[in-house]
């Protein structure tokens, strides 16, 4: 166990390091090893491993690829280079004094003598005496109340040197001990954050790495009054130790604060009453260190959000540039070639009409898979406006029937139509129920060959409510269960083969369950692999 003191011009660090190999330099810790990051430019980011070896010497190596580390600024170790030397001894690396050292000796009383207490009671706002004037056997509740109103003040920023400074003060000026320390624990090595003295000679040892280890493994508040430690030589000058776990939000312990009586008192010895005030002040400084959790948890969720917003923002700008830049051409392209078609025909020219005819599909298929992009997008930025408008529904699924005509001869498909004639009137948007049928009767239709495509619709009411409930039915390839599951994910076909035989983005089926949603339903299929599928939309018959 070895004790380091780092110091610089940017860094001032005090630390145990328990056992092991301990590594010192400018980056962060990487692997298992543990590590001490250092605030200096001059140092590599990866510069001195330090291994206590069994003998109790100390074996330095210098792990950089350029700098020189110099041993009580006269013996060189050169990068890659290792040496192995006494304690105490002090290294010098760019800006950075390192001072190592032994542990003092080890403790030599029984830990058995370490007494705790149990978790504080909230106590009474209002005026309260000084600790020290207290008599012998004052109310825990009563300090516990006091303190409330002590660590009320500690308004310095969590996680600051401030914010450690005030809590090892408030042991020494407002519990009455002669030394007071915060030690974090990180990666398995103990790092004094502030240490308060009334002395500016104190006596006796700072800390006691048995009594920090009793605690860290515990989680529990101990104390040792001067009575156990009489006859202990390890803490010779020390009077009185309490010391308490300090949590994070996930209750793991990552530090202790802990006080130390030096002289004699004429007042009682440290006992459970100071145990518990310090147990508190330890809470609150836990308490403390997890808002800073959360105060960084909100500022990353918030730099976060102004990413994916200004994203968005970008995205939504790149389809709307993409939409006209790609749109007016391909309009263009499509009149064009329904002009030249008609000119062919007229000038007896039919030999030129498959080509154009070509063009022109291609171009409308262009034209669908950019229009069905920009509907995904701005479902998905929840920008889309649904109309809500007096329609016909059973004049538009007899439009729509007709126009899948064509579509269905190309497969040798018959097309069935089996719609209520008392649909009545609707409100909604019609061009999304137009668009959300077509989707499902051309797939249908894509998907069988020499089979039957039958579209059915009823009215029905469903605790006060009105809604239609429009099929598409089909005897094509039909689908498995696994299939299924993927069947509405946007971007993706239900089986690789059958999109590059078929064609389509995947897009159809994602957005017309998404506009379902919004007018009030859903879509859900039935469907059995090699007898055929069943597509049944359900949305509200008013949009309100």
């Amino acid at each position: 166990m070895i004790q380091l003191i780092l110091t610089s011009r940017l860094d001032n660090q005090q630390l145990t390091h328990m056992g092991g190999p301990l590594e010192i330099g400018r980056g962060p810790k990487r692997g298992d090893v543990d590590r001490v990051v250092v605030r200096d430019s001059y140092m590599s980011r990866d510069h001195i491993r330090l291994l206590e070896t069994p003998e109790g010497r100390l074996q330095i190596e210098n792990i950089s690829q350029k700098a020189t580390v110099l041993i009580d600024a006269t013996t060189p170790i050169e990068p890659s280079s290792m040496i192995e030397r006494n304690m105490p001894l002090r290294l010098l690396v760019g800006e950075t004094i390192i001072d190592v050292d032994r542990s003092s000796v080890a403790d030599d009383f029984n830990v058995q003598n370490l007494r705790t207490v149990a978790a504080p009671r909230r106590g009474r706002e209002g005026e309260l005496p000084n600790l020290l004037q207290l008599g012998s056997a004052p109310a825990a509740e009563e300090i516990v109340g006091w303190l409330e109103g002590v660590v009320s003040v500690q308004r310095a920023a969590a996680g600051s040197p401030e914010f450690y400074e005030q809590t090892a003060r408030a042991l020494v000026d407002k519990i009455g001990l002669d030394s007071g320390m915060v030690m974090l624990l990180t990666d398995g090595t103990w790092k004094v954050a502030a240490h308060i003295t009334k002395n500016d000679n104190p006596t006796g040892r700072s800390f006691s790495q048995s009594i920090l280890t009793r605690v860290a493994s515990e989680k529990r508040t101990f104390y040792l009054p001067a009575s156990a430690l009489a006859q202990a030589e390890s803490l010779r000058g020390v009077r009185g130790v309490v010391a308490s776990p300090i949590f994070n939000a996930s209750e793991q312990v990552v530090g202790v604060v802990y006080g130390t009586r030096m002289f004699s008192m004429s007042v009682r010895e440290v006992g459970p009453i100071e145990a518990s005030v310090v147990q508190l002040l330890a809470s609150a400084v836990g308490a403390g260190l997890a808002r800073l959790e959360r105060e960084s948890e909100a500022q990353r969720l918030r730099i976060a959000k102004e990413a994916a917003e200004e994203a968005e923002r970008a995205k939504g700008q790149f389809l709307a540039t993409v939409s006209h830049e790609l749109r007016t051409p391909l309009t263009t392209i499509i009149g064009y070639s329904e002009m030249l078609i008609e000119q062919t025909e007229m000038d007896g020219t039919v030999q030129y009409i498959p080509d154009l005819k070509q063009i022109h599909g291609a171009g409308k298929h262009l034209l669908t898979l950019i229009n069905d992009i920009l509907d995904f997008s701005k479902i998905e930025a929840k920008k889309l406006e649904l109309a809500k408008e007096a329609y016909d529904p059973l004049s538009l699924l007899r439009d729509l029937f007709s126009s899948m005509e064509p579509q269905a001869k190309k497969n040798k498909n018959r097309l069935e139509f089996d719609c209520s004639n008392d649909l009545g009137q609707g409100v909604g948007d019609a061009t999304r129920i137009r668009q959300c049928v077509l989707n499902l009767l051309s797939n249908a239709c894509k998907f069988t060959q020499e089979g039957v495509v039958t579209l059915s619709a009823r009215r029905f009411n469903e605790a006060g409510t009105d809604y239609f409930r429009i099929a598409v039915t089909d005897s094509g390839i039909g689908m498995t269960p696994e299939q299924i599951t993927r069947l509405f994910q946007p971007f993706t076909q239900v089986d690789s083969s059958a999109g590059r035989k078929y064609g389509g983005t995947g897009l159809g089926l994602a957005i017309s369950q998404k506009l379902s949603g919004a007018m009030g339903g859903n879509i859900v299929v039935t469907s059995e692999a090699g007898k055929g599928s069943t597509f049944t939309m359900q949305i509200r018959a008013t949009l309100v």
